[in-house]
């Protein structure tokens, strides 16, 4: 079976959702992931304009033991898939989502710089990720 493992950075663009489904814990979040491409002239990297949306969603040890907020840059590694989903005018839409989330660091939080507290903070699972 074929998996994309993908490891993105991207911003988080609303504030993550802590949930509970059955008795696992879980935290959901989208991130943007705004495309950039190297100038052959410059060599600089460039925004492209084209954003990419990712819904990332941890499970257990992972949702309970990250701290990330609306407005944060984060790096996640994690396996991705694209779904299916009803939208409100009857028609279907895809999405990409996480299936399995190896790890999330915090790359960058405003407040965080000069506080003492590490804007590289990593979060990993203590167990398998899986629900």
């Amino acid at each position: 079976m074929s998996q994309v493992k993908a490891t993105f950075t991207g911003g988080i663009v609303a504030e993550p959702e802590r949930k509970t489904v059955g008795q696992s814990n879980l935290l959901e979040f989208p991130v943007y992931v705004n495309h950039s491409k190297k100038n052959k002239d410059t060599g600089e990297y460039e925004q492209t304009g084209d954003t990419t949306k990712i819904k990332v969603t941890l499970w257990r040890d992972l949702a309970d033991n990250t701290d990330v907020r609306k407005g944060d840059l984060v790096e996640v590694t994690a396996t991705i898939i694209e779904k299916e989903f009803p939208k409100k005018d009857g028609t279907i839409g895809r999405q990409l989502q996480t299936d399995y989330v190896e790890s999330v660091v915090l790359k960058h939080r405003k407040e965080l710089v000069g506080a003492g507290v590490s804007s590289n903070d990593s979060f990993a699972p203590a167990g398998d990720g899986f629900l």
